[in-house]
């Protein structure tokens, strides 16, 4: 088999500039919302459970004032040119969220960024009415069968789409990347993650736009150089398949 360089990046935070997910349910749901992720990340309440409290705290919302808001998330200044980079490469790449397919979908469209494979929760809006205010519906497509720490398991489709041999690269900056991290090769981190690497004794790469992530490529891709699997993340990858 021949081994490939492939990458998983977060979405909310690190393809965009904020946390687009968070300020959704704040605008739209209100302070109630903060007070669910905390109890999230308390562990008193699951992911699941804190996006579907979160839904119900928005209740209708205007589609036009949601897609507005949508628009205004600025994405990373340098997430363009690492979409170039790895097409011109070859090089495979998802986006992994545990946010919502609805802004992803749009955000990355604004941004004139076409067919990128993507994996999130799934949200559709419903009008009785064929009106402008809509119902909020929530399906969670990729939750993992034992661990609620989030609704769409990143752990579980890195492994899914990355083969024994190949070197898994991830990219992220907060909680939810916490799980995904510890199985990944090659860690770009900042803020929260970073934190969490220094934490967890997890070798990564700090970064502060996708523009550091190509220069470090450009250095760790060059001819004749192997990347290297980190032992530990490759031990845990094993360890995830024996219990299957």
């Amino acid at each position: 088999m021949n081994m490939a360089l492939k990458f998983f990046v977060d979405f909310d935070g690190t393809i965009t500039q904020d946390d687009v997910g968070n300020a959704f349910f704040l605008k739209f749901g209100g302070t109630q919302c903060d007070e669910l992720v905390r109890e999230y990340k308390e562990g008193k309440i699951s992911a699941v459970d804190c996006f579907r409290g979160e839904v119900a705290a928005v209740g209708t919302l205007n589609k036009n004032e949601f897609d507005q808001f949508v628009q205004n998330h600025p994405i990373d200044v340098g997430f363009k040119e690492f979409v170039s980079f790895c097409r011109a490469r070859n090089i495979e790449f998802h986006v992994v969220s545990d946010g919502l397919d609805y802004y992803i979908c749009r955000i990355l469209s604004a941004n004139d960024i076409q067919d990128i494979s993507y994996f999130a929760n799934k949200v559709q809006l419903h009008s009785e009415d064929g009106g402008e205010i809509c119902s909020v519906d929530i399906q969670f497509p990729y939750t993992d069968a034992e661990c609620t720490r989030c609704a769409c398991c990143k752990r579980n489709i890195m492994l899914t789409h990355a083969g024994e041999e190949d070197v898994i690269a991830y990219v992220g900056e907060g909680y939810s990347d916490h799980c995904p991290a510890q199985y990944a090769d090659i860690v770009f981190a900042k803020e929260d993650l970073q934190k969490f690497c220094q934490q967890k004794n997890i070798s990564y790469y700090l970064y502060d736009t996708f523009h550091d992530i190509v220069k470090r490529l450009e250095k760790l891709l060059v001819p004749r150089k192997v990347l290297r699997k980190r032992r530990r993340a490759e031990l845990m990858r094993r360890a995830v398949f024996m219990q299957e």
